[in-house]
């Protein structure tokens, strides 16, 4: 190496480390992706869980032992403990989920004017919880959703909506069917 390009190194060096340390922070943008990120439902147990979509209201509880699930509405339908379990366990498992709009004149713009789920959750410990869903993100990974009572719109995993859609197919009789 020369003595020119060792002198253009060394300029370069001085010039781009200030940046990095300066703008370009790693630290600082894990921190601001945290900030936008909160934990969902602050769940220790659930008791109810009602699943409501179009026509379709599907409502289950635990077993007075609460080792099971029993479903409540429609009575005489069956739908898998795992499914249940499943379902229960995402909701109380979650961790955070990413906020999109804090304002609420967006509801529109995320399909939450006209939801096209609903999903209530009751425990005995605190009043329900109503998360209304909207439409699909973009890359159809994730879908909107609100919680009543919270002025701020939410992307959650497509793993919720996927698991309220095998229960209405188990009780609509379409398991394992293209529905």
């Amino acid at each position: 190496m020369s003595p020119r390009h060792a002198i253009i190194f060394t300029i370069l060096i001085a010039i781009l480390l200030p940046f990095y340390h300066y703008f370009d922070r790693p630290e600082v943008k894990v921190a601001a992706l945290k900030a936008d990120q909160e934990s969902l439902l602050k769940l220790d147990s659930v008791d109810s869980i009602t699943v409501i979509r179009g026509n379709t209201t599907i409502q289950y509880q635990a077993t007075p032992d609460g080792k099971h699930w029993e479903i409540v509405r429609p009575a005489g339908k069956f739908i898998p403990q795992d499914l249940m379990q499943a379902l229960v366990a995402l909701l109380i498992n979650a961790k955070s989920v990413e906020v999109v709009s804090t304002n609420p004149n967006d509801l529109a713009q995320f399909g939450l004017n006209q939801p096209s789920g609903e999903l209530i959750i009751k425990n005995r410990d605190r009043k329900p919880i109503d998360i209304y869903f909207g439409s699909e993100n973009p890359t159809g990974t994730a879908i909107y959703a609100r919680i009543e009572g919270i002025p701020k719109i939410f992307l959650l995993g497509k793993d919720l909506e996927y698991y309220q859609t095998l229960m209405i197919q188990w009780v609509e009789g379409k398991q394992g069917k293209n529905a």
